[in-house]
């Protein structure tokens, strides 16, 4: 260990990162292809881009001036999305701020996290952040939570569950009946609502009744600007004051907050985008269903969850990337046979459909 290792939080200096998505140029250079000819069907960002009339909220910004650190124009637009008050709301560099934000005002050292394996790596990735305990439920044969499981689970020390719905990468719903089975025991349940645009569930009518519930949202997938980092925060009006006092003063950027009061303004346009790409990700599962030796889960999101029968997840994963299709592989076992696939244009669904037919 060197001097200035011996300086740092020791949980810290030997931390497992989280590994997003390399950059278009990055997957061509290791799969020797054209950066051009990559499709990136492995982070599930929108593939329309951002909206014009989005990109046009960048031509007129007081760059020189700090962005309003109370989110005024945001948490009113989005109260008026959302049918929620704005002192319930609260914005944040990506959802990936909000579950920091919870962990730094609910978790201390030693205290316990739980998520349901498979699901989306920043929830355990942020509790090692915090030095908590994690605690990673497995789920059932039909990605379901065991809620004895997560009873016994939770005890003295626990204060947040996380669940994703649609769960990443598995693409199924959290029920309510599973969810208020959660927040009846009084730990912080965040149900981490990032593909609500897609499926169009919600449990935030349960707002009303649970103080412990955290709605997270996101504009990076349905919205295109995944690349702004905004997402946000329903709760009560009580937790989201705490939440606006320990966040970083500016954290949303002026073309952040932009970006966003245009896509709400254009809401209409980019509901079409997302319904699009739902009719892609069912293209892929006809297809799937001509084929043998490839299967996929049921998803209420903009991806599948695909299962080989006869190749494991890094030899499907090479085959489809030498045709210059890039989907996201994930280390658990419970994965090795299975890749998630994000939804396409019509074009890179052609091409999807055509390279799956090649390799299995």
């Amino acid at each position: 260990m060197s001097n200035i290792e011996k300086l740092m939080r020791p949980h810290m200096a030997k931390i497992a990162t989280y590994h997003g998505v390399d950059p278009s140029a990055e997957l061509a250079r290791k799969a020797g292809i054209k950066p051009e000819d990559v499709i990136r069907l492995n982070a599930n960002e929108n593939p329309y881009g951002a909206f014009d009339k989005v990109a046009e909220a960048f031509t007129s910004l007081d760059l020189h001036l700090y962005p309003d650190p109370q989110q005024r124009k945001l948490r009113d637009a989005l109260s008026e999305y959302t049918s929620q008050p704005a002192d319930r709301i609260i914005a944040g560099a990506g959802g990936d701020e909000i579950i920091d934000l919870l962990m730094r005002l609910f978790v201390e050292r030693g205290q316990k996290v739980i998520d349901c394996e498979p699901t989306f790596g920043m929830y355990a990735f942020s509790a090692r952040m915090a030095d908590a305990v994690i605690a990673s439920v497995p789920r059932n044969e039909t990605w379901d939570i065991d809620i004895p499981a997560m009873k016994e689970a939770i005890d003295d020390t626990a204060r947040i569950v996380f669940l994703a719905s649609p769960n990443n990468p598995t693409g199924n719903l959290l029920t309510e009946s599973d969810a208020r089975a959660l927040l009846e025991t009084g730990v912080v349940l965040c149900v981490d609502e990032t593909y609500y645009e897609f499926c169009g569930s919600s449990l935030s009518h349960l707002l009303d009744e649970y103080e412990n519930l955290v709605i997270l949202r996101s504009f990076s997938k349905w919205a295109g600007i995944a690349g702004l980092r905004v997402g946000y925060a329903i709760a009560s009006a009580n937790l989201i004051q705490h939440l606006m006092d320990i966040k970083q003063p500016y954290n949303i950027n002026v073309a952040g907050e932009a970006a966003v009061l245009a896509a709400l303004e254009h809401r209409d346009e980019l509901l079409e985008r997302a319904s699009s790409l739902i009719e892609q990700r069912k293209r892929v599962e006809d297809a799937i269903d001509e084929l043998d030796g490839i299967s996929y889960y049921p998803s209420d999101a903009n991806f599948l969850l695909c299962r080989f029968d006869c190749l494991t997840a890094e030899e499907a994963y090479v085959a489809l990337a030498e045709h210059g299709i890039f989907v996201r592989r994930f280390p658990q076992s419970v994965l090795e046979n299975s890749l998630r696939i994000s939804a396409g244009t019509p074009e890179q669904t052609d091409r999807l459909i055509d390279a799956l037919r090649s390799v299995v």
